[in-house]
Formats: structure tokens, sequence, C-alpha cells
């Protein structure tokens, strides 16, 4: 028993290790490669634009691929080793200063390929958490509030070494962290896959499911809403509003804050109340803030408002990926994939918003962004109501 012991908080260390490493190295990674481009490898605009639709849609792809072969009995151990060396050469790639041929072609594929790592990542923990802790929704929340825990810390670490030091450093930097995530996974992680279950469910057709089509649309159509207010905001606030360029930094920092109790607070309530109606409050919170934020006329005001971004990122970020794992609990890679590729799929559509800016105001993009998030609220009352978690 003492050896069984040992052995479970070893595995617990090594999934903390792993969902710290993946999400820092990702964290250091994105923010920056807009400015990259932009400054380093002279990319227009429309170049810089092209290349971040066709990463996001190179991504759904691969991700939910890797996901369906890795439910059929693949190994995740070895698949997120595999995709963290995608996540070195993205760091080669980008630190010989690509043509913009290669950064779409090679690149593409790289860059692509490296986020598969995590939603193998929970997927195998919500099969060691079903096989050894009896499906317990804390460990879940817990990892998650160590990946939001990263993008606290991540991109001002990226800017100080990409704009202090250089983007080479940086690049090495992330380069370490996949080799790390590599060697942990491939000697520590421990495969768990029930393969008795995936031989039975392997050709589970999930676009049939009225629920998890509802699920997909709701997170989309949320994730849109959040999305074009996460890309105008500084610019709404600065520009628009004459306010302290500073103050967009306060916003996301106090909301990221707030987030880290919240999800513990919604994994509390899915045990009382049940994932259904966690995950709606959490979505009801987002047309909430963006009526709050569009009616805050102070700096107070906006502080205070960012409460219900945060809630909905809590709720939705946490539980909504749980959610998708309780209504598909055989096939726990496409179902952590589908919660990602439904919230990818809505950055994009996010993005297009932004051109509503033309009109001369983003007062547009935020009141549009209302509509489609309280769409995707309704969206949710469709979904059939999943077990009680533990």
């Amino acid at each position: 028993m003492q050896t069984l012991g040992a052995n479970k908080r070893g595995n617990t260390a090594t999934y903390i290790a792993m969902c710290l490493l993946v999400s820092a190295a990702s964290s250091l990674f994105n923010p920056v490669l807009s400015l990259f481009f932009n400054t380093k490898l002279n990319f227009s605009p429309l170049q810089i634009s092209i290349f971040f639709i066709l990463l996001p849609i190179a991504t759904i792809v691969i991700v939910q691929t890797v996901a369906k072969f890795s439910d059929m009995g693949l190994q995740r151990p070895s698949i997120i080793c595999i995709s963290a060396i995608f996540g070195i050469l993205s760091s080669i790639i980008l630190y010989s200063y690509p043509s913009y041929i290669v950064l779409c072609t090679i690149g593409l594929i790289c860059l692509g390929s490296y986020p598969v790592s995590f939603p193998q990542i929970f997927a195998s923990a919500r099969e060691y958490s079903v096989k050894y802790m009896g499906g317990s929704i804390m460990f879940a929340t817990f990892l998650r509030s160590l990946a939001s825990l990263s993008w606290v810390v991540g991109p001002p670490m990226a800017y100080a070494l990409a704009i202090g030091v250089n983007f080479e450093t940086l690049f090495i930097v992330t380069a370490a962290m996949f080799a790390l995530v590599c060697i942990v996974s491939f000697f520590f992680l421990p495969n768990v896959l029930d393969k008795s279950i995936t031989n039975k469910d392997n050709h589970i057709q999930w676009w049939k499911n009225r629920s998890v089509m509802m699920l997909c649309f709701s997170n989309a159509f949320l994730f849109t809403a959040f999305s074009a207010y996460i890309t105008t905001m500084p610019l709404y606030v600065s520009q628009e509003l004459h306010m302290s360029e500073s103050l967009p930094g306060y916003i996301l920092g106090l909301a990221a804050f707030i987030e880290i109790p919240l999800m513990f607070l919604a994994a509390r309530m899915s045990k009382a109340i049940g994932l259904k109606p966690v995950v709606i409050i959490g979505a009801i919170g987002m047309p909430v803030f963006l009526i709050a934020f569009l009616y805050s006329s102070t700096a107070g005001q906006m502080l205070a408002s960012t409460f219900f971004a945060a809630l909905f990122i809590a709720f939705v970020a946490s539980m909504g990926m749980v959610f998708f794992q309780e209504l598909l609990p055989s096939i726990p890679g496409q179902a952590t994939s589908l919660y990602i590729n439904s919230s990818t799929a809505g950055q994009i559509a996010g993005g297009g918003l932004i051109s509503l800016a033309e009109s001369g105001s983003y007062v547009i993009i935020y009141q549009v962004g209302l509509v489609i998030s309280a769409i995707g609220v309704i969206f949710l009352f469709f979904v059939k109501k999943p077990p009680r978690v533990k």
C-alpha cells in the first residue's frame, strides 16, 4: 500500500510538471509571434493575418485527428513526446529567421502540431483520475489552474526576454522547455489507457450526438465574443476612451488572479449541483461582463466588471472541458480536443469581428459579441445533463 501511495504521489507530481511545462512553453511562444513576424521578419500585416488564419485551422485538424487515434489505443505519453519534438522544431525554425514560404509550410506543420500535447495531457489525467481517484474533478481543476497560472507569468516573461534580451534567447528557452516535456512524458508519464473501453467505443460518432454538438456551438459562440474582447480591449481603452495604456495589463492581470480561486469554487459547486448549472452560470458571465464593460466609464468600473470575465473563464474553461469528457467518457482524447478546438474556432471567428471597427468605434464589436454570447448561453439549455461528478 505504501508503494502504491508513493507511485500515486509520483504520478501526480508528473502531471503537475507536465502541465506547468507545456503551459509555460505555450505562454512564452504565442504572445510574441506577431511582434517577431513584424519587427524581425518584416512580414506585412496581410502576411501575418493569413498565417494566423491558417495556423488555428491546421491546429484544429491535427489535434482532432491525433485525438481520434489516441482513443483507439496509441499511447498518450508517446504522443505527447512527439508533439514536444514538434515544439522543439518550431523553436529551431523561428530561431533561424525563416522565409514566409518556409513558415507557411514546414513551420505551419510544426507550430500546428505541438498543441497536441495539451489535450492529451488532460485526457491522460482524466483516465488517471478515473482509475485511481474515482474520477476526482478537483484533480482536473487543479491542473487547469496551473495552466492559468502559467499564463499569468508567461507573457510578461516572454516580452522581457524578447525585448530586454533578444528573440533568439526566448526561442532557446522554449526549446529547452519542450525538451523537458519530451523527457518527462517518455520516462515518467503513466500510460493508463483502458483498452477494453477503447476497443468497444472507438468508433463513436460524436457529431451525431445532439448534446455534444450543442456544447460545441455554445463554446464556439462564447469564445468568439471573448476573443473579440481580448483582441480589441487594449485599443478600445487607450484609443477610444483615452485611458492609461497600462490599464489593459491591470485588467487582464486582475482577471487571471480572480480566475484561479473561482476554478476551485466551480469544482465544489459541480459536486453539489452538477456540471450543467455551473457551466451555464459561467456562460452567463460573458454577456453580463460585456454589458458591464460597455457601461464602464472609469478605470475602477472596468476593473470591477472584470469579475464577470474571470467567472466566465473559471467556470467555462475548467468545467467546460470536464463537461465534454462527461458526455464522451469513453473517448477522453477526442472529448478534450473538441473543447479546445471549438474554443479555437471561436477565436478565429472573434478575429473576424475586428473588422467591424472600420465603422469608427470598437463599441459595435462588443455589442455584436453580446448577442453572440447570449446565443451561446441558449445553446447550453439544449445539452443533456451529465451524471453528477465526484
